[in-house]
């Protein structure tokens, strides 16, 4: 995987995670809503060999008053 592919499919995570707290309903009962917080919401990898395993943690927070639901996450 090249650190191009691995940048996009970074991008298509966090597009992934933001999408799926967007379409999070808001709660009627008391008007509550999640509010997702990304640290740091990119990372570049320095250049390495064809071959060699990558990996990135990224430090999702809810700083909203409801529950945040994520039920699923991708990558391409």
């Amino acid at each position: 995987m090249t650190a191009k592919h691995l940048r996009h499919s970074v991008i298509f995570f966090l597009s992934m995670v933001a999408l799926a707290c967007v379409s999070q309903p808001l709660s009627k009962k008391n008007g509550t809503s999640p509010m997702i917080h990304f640290e740091k919401t990119t990372h570049t990898f320095t250049p390495v060999f064809e071959g060699e395993e990558l990996s990135h943690t990224f430090t999702v927070f809810n700083r909203g008053t409801a529950d945040l639901d994520i039920k699923k996450v991708t990558h391409s």
